[in-house]
């Protein structure tokens, strides 16, 4: 049981701060709103007009390892199997698919006539590109490491074998051959994600950047790119070219960009937009229970990284005391009104232990504690009594006002609790990433939702390939977890593997180079008159299966 505490005044005034600050320039977006609302309205046509808070952070499926970017993309383009309108995996390019007895070896049969949005054929020799391109070593994909279950995917990205020696191959036209690592039970789930999709070898490769203009854009989903405005708006058009086309009733779908939620939530009031999926703390509270809110839960995970490799935060006591003073429900009462589930572990709910029939997250229970005396001895123990000493940390956050209030917040628990003092620095999000990419930060914001349901898909964010830009996690225990998720990719029995799961997640609970904060939810206003839009349990927002009523 966790005590609940009243929110004190130092929080209050760190919170009243940061939404003081929230409402500088919106009359200036919201201008912009009715520009663009005005400029691409046809008539008679159904069109749909969705705010994004932040320009996609790529157009190219086999270089996406982002959230804005994988919303825009799995509207543009369609893998092997898709999400369809139930949120359920289904057909995308494949008709259909055999596997192996030994699990190790898929075999494609593509759907007749695909064509590309230019109205060339779509080959399975598409796929065997596109795949192979995001592993070599030269892409510099961030998102190679999701085909290293492709046999010889990660030897290839790393430099240590040939592609020929990759696992994918056309067999004709209409027929694609993977061989797989091990058997992957959610292997055509992956084929739903961004860097599976195929892209055409003639446009990628072409002198002009291909994807800096709708004239030299090519894809194969619902939509495709008409107008991109930069800093305005991305303007999707139905693609004819569709395996689907028939099934798909928007004409187009205007992406508006509205930085503030606060400026989003006043568009979305006057009818500039039919939808926003950054909902604030404002618009929570003004829709609340209405048939305009709907909300989601995911299969992710809100939480910071520390940066392991830095003197003050090498040490896991001082870690787990940061943690350890937080009050996460204390927090989401003051800064969430979306009523997100506080996280006292890593893996959400969403997700089954083995075959057993059961949650995990219910299975292994709460792996972290909230205890202030606690706390402040682990930091006495590791040099820091009351704080003293103690150097002064640098958070790094995107600049959006809920995370803006969230490290707020955060900052006055650790001021109040520990005697630990944070500046706290904010960035907007194309160049937020490349800050926690270069290391110059001692907490940062980070968050994932996973692909698929199965644990390996949040755990593995901290396996050693990957946390290299992130957590900066090393040392003995670090190896034992980096194994034991690697051991699990060659098992089959899934309770075995539940149990490889649970004792890594709680090394990293016991290791701490992350703090979880809460389980992802996600909001979507919408008007109405809208309906069928989705957003997967794994955060996309798709519009392929969208109407208008008029």
């Amino acid at each position: 049981m966790k005590k609940k505490k009243a929110i004190s005044l130092l929080l209050c005034t760190a919170m009243a701060a940061g939404v003081l600050s929230g409402f500088a320039g919106n009359e200036d977006t919201t201008a912009s709103v009715e520009k663009n609302a005005t400029e691409t309205t046809k008539e008679g046509e159904k069109v749909l007009k969705f705010s994004i808070s932040a320009e996609p952070e790529t157009l190219d499926p086999g270089m996406n390892n982002y959230t804005n970017s994988s919303t825009v993309l799995q509207n543009l383009f369609m893998g092997l199997y898709q999400v369809g309108p139930d949120g359920a995996l289904t057909n995308g390019c494949a008709e259909s698919y055999t596997m192996s007895e030994d699990g190790l070896t898929y075999t494609f049969t593509l759907k007749d006539g695909l064509k590309w949005s230019d109205g060339s054929d779509l080959t399975a020799g598409d796929f065997e590109y596109a795949w192979k391109r995001a592993l070599a070593p030269d892409t510099a994909s961030p998102g190679a490491w999701y085909l290293y279950y492709i046999k010889n995917g990660e030897q290839y990205n790393s430099g240590e074998v040939s592609a020929d020696e990759v696992g994918v191959k056309a067999l004709d036209d209409k027929t694609l051959e993977v061989t797989l690592e091990n058997p992957t039970s959610y292997f055509l789930d992956l084929t739903a994600v961004s860097v599976f999709f195929p892209v055409k070898q003639e446009t990628v490769e072409a002198e002009e950047p291909w994807t800096k203009s709708g004239d030299t854009y090519v894809c194969n989903g619902a939509f495709k790119i008409e107008e991109i405005n930069p800093q305005e708006s991305y303007i999707l058009v139905k693609n004819e070219n569709y395996a689907y086309a028939d099934d798909v009733k928007l004409d187009e779908v205007d992406l508006i960009l509205i930085e503030s939620a606060e400026a989003a939530l006043s568009a979305f009031n006057a009818g500039e937009v039919d939808m926003i999926d950054t909902v604030s703390t404002q618009g929570l509270t003004q829709y609340a229970g209405s048939e305009e809110l709907k909300s989601f839960d995911l299969i992710g995970t809100y939480y910071y990284d520390f940066n392991c490799s830095k003197e003050a935060l090498s040490d896991a006591r001082v870690r787990k005391a940061l943690s350890m003073a937080l009050d996460r429900e204390t927090l989401l009462m003051a800064v969430n009104p979306s009523n997100p589930k506080p996280a006292y572990a890593f893996v959400p709910y969403g997700i089954p232990y083995g075959d057993t029939g059961e949650e995990y997250r219910d299975v292994v229970g709460d792996l972290i504690t909230e205890d202030v005396e606690a706390a402040k001895e682990l930091l006495a123990e590791a040099g820091y009594p009351n704080g003293e000493g103690f150097p002064t940390l640098t958070l790094i956050t995107q600049n959006s006002q809920d995370k803006k209030d969230t490290a707020q917040v955060m900052q006055a628990m650790w001021k109040q609790n520990l005697g630990v003092n944070v500046e706290i620095v904010t960035y907007e999000s194309k160049v937020y990433w490349d800050e926690q990419k270069a290391g110059n930060f001692d907490i940062c914001y980070d968050g994932w939702t996973g692909d698929y349901p199965d644990p390996s898909t949040n755990l593995e964010c901290f396996l050693a390939s990957r946390n290299e830009t992130q957590c900066r996690w090393s040392g003995e225990l670090a190896d034992q977890y980096n194994s034991l998720l690697l051991e699990n990719r060659s098992l089959i029995d899934a309770n075995e593997r539940a149990a490889n799961f649970e004792e890594a997640e709680k090394i990293l609970m016991e290791e701490m180079p992350i703090i979880p904060l809460y389980y992802r939810n996600a909001q979507l206003l919408i008007n109405t008159r809208v309906t069928g839009v989705i957003k997967s349990y794994i955060g996309h927002t798709l519009f392929k299966y969208g109407d208008i009523q008029e």
